[in-house]
């Protein structure tokens, strides 16, 4: 909203400008401001790639706070591009103290959209390898401190979740982790693998639990509005985290999600 709001200044500015500077006819005011406007965007994403080939490449010391507004400001911009809706409830629910957020894992847009949505907290994402490979979102996503996982090398893996832990520890930062690994194709809610639990545990920090919808529809249809809906419905306290092992702790939060799935879904009908 920020940057739209930006852009259409800049494109009623501009387009004032040129009708009262130049004396031209007022109906071109009209025609002019969504060029302006459009050329605003244009100039945005010529910014934002210039100065992702200026962002060191090497991992940060810190999380840079700079790179994560960019981040969320940038996906904001991108879900009003693309026509969806982000609809986020539960948030009453998180905690102030640095948290492991896990979801089901429908789409690449799972942790967009919640980058783009939820401003309360510092997150960040531990995401696969490839991902850091990408122009203009690789620089940044790096230079914030997303973290890339190895998941054919467990030892490299297990790096990555104390970094995470170390993180989390020391800057106040929270993870976001899909515990089942991959996105399902089906639709089906996949078994849960022990990372997430562990990075919660070796953190000492609590687990919210969330549940997203539709974002396997984003960019399916141009210009079709989606609506993405993201539940917050359960934190599970680090005491509970500290008493709970790790497999029990994927089990139980397997079993909340798939439930809170089908509740979704039965209120549908």
């Amino acid at each position: 909203m920020f940057l739209t709001l930006l852009f259409l200044a800049s494109a009623l500015a501009g387009a004032c400008g040129i009708v009262f500077g130049a004396g031209i006819n007022p109906w071109w005011f009209a025609a002019l401001v969504p060029g302006l406007f459009l050329g605003a965007e244009l100039v945005y994403l010529l910014c934002i790639l210039v100065i992702s080939l200026f962002l060191p490449k090497k991992e940060p010391k810190r999380s840079s706070a700079y790179c994560r507004l960019n981040i969320r400001l940038f996906l904001a911009w991108l879900m009003r591009v693309l026509n969806v809706k982000i609809h986020l409830k539960g948030t009453e629910l998180l905690p102030s103290e640095p948290c492991v957020l896990i979801s089901n894992h429908r789409s690449a847009f799972d942790p967009m959209t919640v980058l783009a949505k939820l401003k309360r907290k510092k997150l960040l994402f531990i995401s696969k390898e490839s991902n850091f490979k990408y122009p203009i979102a690789g620089p940044f996503i790096r230079r914030a401190a997303f973290l890339p996982i190895d998941r054919e090398n467990g030892m490299r893996a297990l790096r990555t979740l104390k970094n995470a832990a170390d993180r989390m520890m020391s800057e106040g930062v929270d993870f976001g982790i899909y515990p089942e690994g991959s996105r399902t194709k089906t639709g089906e809610l996949q078994e849960f693998k022990s990372g997430a639990f562990y990075l919660a545990k070796k953190a000492e920090a609590p687990i919210v639990v969330m549940t997203a919808r539709n974002t396997e529809l984003v960019g399916k249809k141009p210009f079709r509005r989606v609506h993405v809906y993201l539940y917050i419905f359960a934190v599970i306290d680090k005491e509970t985290v500290r008493a709970t092992s790790m497999d029990d702790l994927a089990i139980m939060t397997h079993d909340m999600v798939e439930e809170h799935l089908k509740e979704l879904s039965q209120n549908d009908k």
